[in-house]
């Protein structure tokens, strides 16, 4: 997913500001707008989004007229919101975005880039194809019939109509490569077309085509590292890290000082494990950003993405001592507190109220309900309120992700674990009606039944688990337990065949399913006490005794049992006998000592009625 992000982000970026004279293929690279401008797209090229911003604000109050301003500014909205979806409100910043590309239209009517920056807003948030080509065939109507006629703009105006194509879910691959390809025609020796080529292709897991259209990019501006980040980008997607770190040192000779190298190199070794390398590549990436409040927060999010939540949260509370402005950083502080090994659950839970306070409803995300919701678990304990608060939480966060199987499977098992159980089942329910049930779901349901003491319910699930999974033991064993709830008196004999078939059952590795057996001769030891079976009884605990020489517990109950049986048997000499082989085992158990006491004082008093 990461990859695909970049990705996208490069889609939306290749012809900003590297471009080559179509006459000249050996040329330097030259930037087909003006100084300011130029400026402003390497600073989103170098990924330093807030600075680019305010680049563009000041650009825009000295030329309000020009198109072009208006439509890279969103697009540099867009990168940013794929540069950390997880930080991002894709409604806040597209609807930011989408401001800007109207605004260019309103401003500079004959400049038709804005009305592709529109029909890419409209494929990223809802994948209509539809009202996205309006938008898109209106740019394409400004541009002269006859390609003789066209100019470089035409082309990027081309390349970029091509990558907006991959924008959302459509994935209009034939169509991407269509608009590129007519670019290339018109302007066939530019690095920037070939580039965005190459991200098509990566999207649709060609990497031979890509790797060519990279390097046909590389070969028309040498002196730019985006292809080479873009190579050894696909050797560390395969993951063949030892040929990727290669293209990323070589765009680092090429330009030192482009700090997106330096976050690539810090993914690579957070992927090899090789963590201080990592963190040190972040923190170049950081210096070479200045060091300022945007060039920290990156380095935050960079910290997160490896993991490493600690620093990152150090980092973020950097920043928050002295500009508390961007509220999102209160939400990415409070995921590093829950995340972090130990976790700080009242410092996140302090975060997480703190960006809510101050978030707007479309800057809020489900993940955020999500974090907030699994800190108050965490944190509640015995405290109800707080738990009934968490859980209220978690169905926010299921209202605005009702598609996230993996959160009603944790609020499922939270519930249980909790003893609600009847919540447990109806989420479990909810699961299941979305056809996303996993084997061990049905399972939870029966215990669910079970723990309600609804043992009709949980004996008929339980049953079908068994039938489905013949080799699941823990379907056995509640068989048996639930036979056992519904007689507990033995009366009517329910659970002891259901224990003879958990022994069947379990004997297939006795070692694997020690577990299940001590259960299964306890209770058919116990069964037969009832009966006064002592022989059958006496046999089952003798099981017990063997099943494991090094669990005294096992062995401990064993004798226990055995010697019960022998003194209902009025042998009070095999009974003493029995109970000194407990005092072996736990010298310590005073009441073996009474009970010894007591068997002897019987059998001497039955010597003495003998004589």
């Amino acid at each position: 997913m990461r990859l695909i992000l970049i990705v996208l982000i490069s889609l939306i970026t290749v012809t900003g500001f590297s471009q080559r004279k179509k006459s000249d293929s050996n040329a330097p690279a030259v930037s087909a707008f003006g100084p300011e401008l130029t400026a402003a797209l390497k600073l989103a090229a170098s990924e330093q989004y807030e600075n680019a911003g305010l680049a563009f604000e000041a650009l825009l109050k000295k030329e309000p007229a020009n198109g072009d301003v208006y439509f890279y500014y969103g697009e540099t909205v867009i990168k940013e919101y794929l540069s950390d979806t997880l930080s991002n409100s894709l409604k806040e910043m597209a609807t930011k975005a989408d401001q800007l590309f109207k605004k260019g239209i309103a401003q500079d009517p004959a400049n038709q880039i804005n009305n592709v920056g529109l029909g890419s807003i409209v494929l990223f948030l809802k994948s209509d194809t539809v009202a996205a080509d309006k938008y898109f065939s209106l740019a394409e109507a400004a541009l002269p019939t006859k390609q003789k006629l066209m100019s470089p703009r035409d082309a990027r105006i081309l390349t970029k109509l091509g990558t907006s194509q991959l924008l959302g879910t459509a994935n209009r691959f034939n169509k991407a490569i269509n608009y590129l390809t007519r670019a290339q025609e018109i302007d066939p020796n530019n690095a920037a077309i070939y580039l965005a080529m190459g991200n098509v292709y990566i999207m649709q897991n060609d990497a031979k085509n890509a790797l060519a259209s990279y390097n046909r990019s590389l070969y028309f501006d040498p002196k730019s590292p985006l292809p080479k980040i873009k190579i050894g980008d696909i050797y560390m997607r395969a993951p063949n890290l030892n040929a990727a770190r290669p293209y990323f040192e070589e765009a680092r000779d090429i330009d030192s000082t482009f700090a997106p190298v330096y976050r690539q190199l810090g993914e690579l070794y957070t992927m090899a494990g090789q963590f201080s390398l990592a963190k040190t590549n972040f923190r170049k990436f950081l210096d070479l950003s200045g060091d300022n409040i945007p060039a920290k927060i990156q380095y935050a999010k960079a910290l997160f993405r490896t993991k490493d939540y600690a620093t990152a949260l150090e980092t973020l509370e950097e920043v928050l001592a002295v500009d508390k402005s961007r509220n999102y950083l209160n939400r990415l502080a409070a995921y590093c507190c829950y995340d972090k090994r130990p976790p700080e659950l009242e410092k996140g839970k302090m975060y997480i109220e703190t960006f809510f306070k101050n978030a707007t409803p479309e800057s809020i995300i489900p993940r955020d309900y999500l974090y907030y919701s699994q800190i108050l678990f965490k944190s509640a304990k015995n405290d109800s309120v707080m738990l009934i608060k968490a859980f209220d939480t978690y169905k926010k966060a299921y209202a605005a992700d009702s598609n996230n199987t993996n959160l009603v499977s944790e609020i499922a098992l939270n519930y249980y674990y909790s003893r609600m159980y009847k919540d447990a089942i109806t989420w479990l329910n909810i699961k299941n009606s979305k056809g996303k049930s996993d084997k061990n779901d049905l399972m939870l349901i029966g215990k669910a039944y079970y723990q309600l003491a609804e043992f009709t319910k949980a004996d008929s699930i339980f049953n079908l688990v068994a039938v489905d999974q013949p080799d699941n033991m823990q379907a056995y064993v509640y068989i048996a337990r639930t036979a056992s709830s519904m007689d507990p008196t033995n009366e009517l004999g329910l659970a002891h065949p259901k224990f003879e078939a958990l022994v069947e059952k379990a004997s297939v590795d006795p070692t694997k399913y020690a577990k299940e057996l001590s259960e299964a001769y306890t209770y058919l030891g116990y069964y037969n006490i009832q009966k006064n079976l002592f022989p059958a009884a006496k046999a089952w605990y003798k099981k017990l005794f063997e099943l494991d020489p090094s669990n005294k517990e096992w062995q401990i109950r064993s004798l226990s049992s055995q010697g019960i049986i022998a003194f209902k048997e009025k042998n009070y000499v095999e009974a003493r006998e029995i109970y000194n082989e407990i005092k072996k085992l736990d010298p310590t158990d005073t009441n073996v000592d009474k009970t010894i006491k007591d068997l002897t004082k019987a059998i001497n008093a039955a010597a003495a009625q003998k004589k």
